[in-house]
């Protein structure tokens, strides 16, 4: 759902009766411009282009809604309007308003007042790096955009959504001044465009923490690409929609579970977990360190697993899939692969292997000597068109 397309129709229905008609109305116009937008962004166009465009397509329709019932109050006749473009509107003078407070250049907190962090930043990039004393830092290449908050114990950091002001101011207005459509449209074309650019700018957001590890990160940034270079809390949850996720431990304490999601982006963690899953739809996935439970799936990636690990599940439709363990201790081991191929690399010093192999249209070989359903480690690894292999 685009907030903006949203606003523009809310705003044309604001005055209507709402009805089972109004609403069908309502719905099917909101449903064909979501359609269009999405149809222009497909073919390459900016959002802002997108949105300008679907405003065009507007033209006309406010004559078909002005042709149903008004709520009380609003069923007055419109004036004609012999303007052709909107009048300049003048800011209103503020000398006598008390001074805007001046944002500061970052935020600091004391680590002792911090369990837990969370971060919501849309389309801006975070990077969570090492602070360079014993406090919490958070700042922003736009600081207006970013809003800090202290809930209980948790650090929440977000970036501000002003669409829904903008729309509503740009509403207030309109309804100041008398408009003839082809105004009211040019109106709008620009108050959104304006919304457009603000929302397809990104602004970098910095944290800095000490190296005491917090009990919790929850980090969101829908678009925007994640990069942690620090000391793992109890629990890390990073996702990302479009956007790369790329985590990096510093020290060896390992954490308790690890979570890491994006959509489109590659998805990385290097450090230790005693429960780690990383998921990815059309990006690679890869981890590399000491895990008890690692969990890796890539939809058209790739799937690459390095390290230490118990027990290991790993996937990929249609990338290749690797795992490559150090470790002896391993128990089991589950790998496929639709059109991929399946490499797994064992360390010297295992006991005894059972390797359950299966190609449909690739090879399936095993250089370890097959210890029987009874081994030690388990091994089920399987692929389509691919070549399976254990060495």
């Amino acid at each position: 759902m685009n907030a903006t397309i949203q606003g523009i129709i809310d705003h044309m229905f604001k005055d209507t009766v709402d009805n089972t008609e109004t609403r069908a109305l309502h719905e099917e116009l909101l449903n064909n411009c979501l359609e269009h937008y999405s149809d222009l962004i497909a073919r390459g166009m900016s959002e802002t282009e997108a949105i300008d465009a679907v405003v065009e397509s507007l033209r006309g329709m406010k004559e078909v809604i002005d042709e149903y019932p008004k709520k009380a109050g609003t069923g007055e006749p419109e004036k004609e309007s012999v303007c052709e473009s909107v009048p300049e509107i003048q800011a209103e003078n503020n000398t006598q308003d008390a001074p805007p407070v001046k944002k500061p250049s970052e935020y600091t907190y004391d680590p002792a007042l911090v369990s837990g962090l969370k971060t919501d930043l849309k389309s801006s990039d975070l990077k969570i790096g090492v602070s360079s004393d014993d406090r919490i830092h958070v700042r922003c290449e736009d600081m207006e955009q970013l809003l800090c908050q202290l809930d209980g114990s948790t650090l929440s950091v977000r970036i501000v959504d002003n669409t829904k002001k903008s729309i509503e101011e740009a509403g207030q207005k309109l309804n100041s001044q008398e408009f003839s459509m082809k105004g009211l449209l040019n109106f709008i074309g620009k108050a959104i465009s304006s919304v457009a650019s603000n929302i397809a700018v990104s602004w970098n957001v910095y944290i800095d923490l000490p190296a005491v590890a917090l009990a919790e990160m929850d980090l969101n940034a829908k678009s925007g690409d994640i990069e942690v270079k620090a000391k793992m809390p109890e629990i890390l949850s990073a996702h990302s929609m479009s956007g790369e996720v790329n985590v990096n431990a510093v020290g060896n304490d390992p954490a308790s579970k690890v979570i890491i999601s994006t959509m489109s982006g590659d998805a990385e963690f290097y450090g230790n977990a005693k429960k780690i899953q990383i998921s990815s739809m059309s990006g690679d996935v890869e981890a590399n360190g000491i895990f008890q439970e690692a969990e890796l799936k890539s939809t058209s990636g790739e799937a690459d697993l390095e390290g230490e690990a118990i027990q290991v599940r790993i996937s990929s439709v249609s990338g290749d899939v690797s795992v490559e363990l150090r470790n002896p201790s391993a128990r089991f081991i589950q790998a496929s692969s639709t059109s991929g191929d399946v490499d797994i690399d064992l360390p010297s010093g295992l006991e005894s292997v059972h390797a359950s192999l299966k190609s449909v249209s690739g090879s399936a070989s095993c250089d370890i000597p097959d210890s029987g359903s009874g081994a030690e480690l388990q091994i089920q690894a399987s692929s389509v068109s691919g070549d399976v292999t254990v060495q």
